[in-house]
């Protein structure tokens, strides 16, 4: 295998307990569907030889960015597409292309898996490990989490 999309979500089936039969609803993906795909495209980085494409939760080029920067070869951007029509290709583009820019990048290789497990400071982030920080030292987690 030289490479794998992690976590597509597009068609999950539920159960409508009042009918009881199965149902496969249409969902679209936000933004915040991605954090599990970003979380393992940073744990994958550089341990694997296969690329990972990250899928789920992609909508803006803020998200592919993390992506790319977590580990991810590519991005499947679906969602985006049905929401912003394919012409958000171009939009999601030069918005990367302008970040890479602003930071003096000459291409995704340069910063690709910058933030992953493998390339980080605190290989710990991408872990469960997170929740003992929290339990153990709520102050200190506190300091660095982003609280949404």
């Amino acid at each position: 295998v030289e490479g794998f999309v992690l976590f597509n979500r597009f068609f999950q089936p539920d159960i409508d307990i009042d009918e009881e039969k199965n149902t496969f609803p249409f969902n679209f993906s936000s933004g915040v569907d991605n954090r599990l795909p970003l979380r393992y495209a940073g744990l994958l980085f550089g341990n694997l030889k296969a690329d990972v494409c990250s899928s789920t939760g992609i909508i803006m080029a803020k998200d592919v960015i993390k992506m790319l920067l977590a580990g991810s070869a590519c991005v499947q951007v679906v969602t985006s597409l049905y929401k912003h029509k394919v012409s958000h290709l171009k939009t999601m583009i030069e918005a990367v292309e302008r970040w890479m820019e602003e930071r003096g990048y000459a291409d995704i290789a340069s910063f690709r898996g910058k933030l992953s497990r493998k390339n980080s400071n605190d290989p710990w982030r991408y872990t469960r490990s997170q929740y003992a920080k929290l339990l153990l030292h709520p102050e200190e987690f506190l300091k660095t989490a982003k609280i949404i």
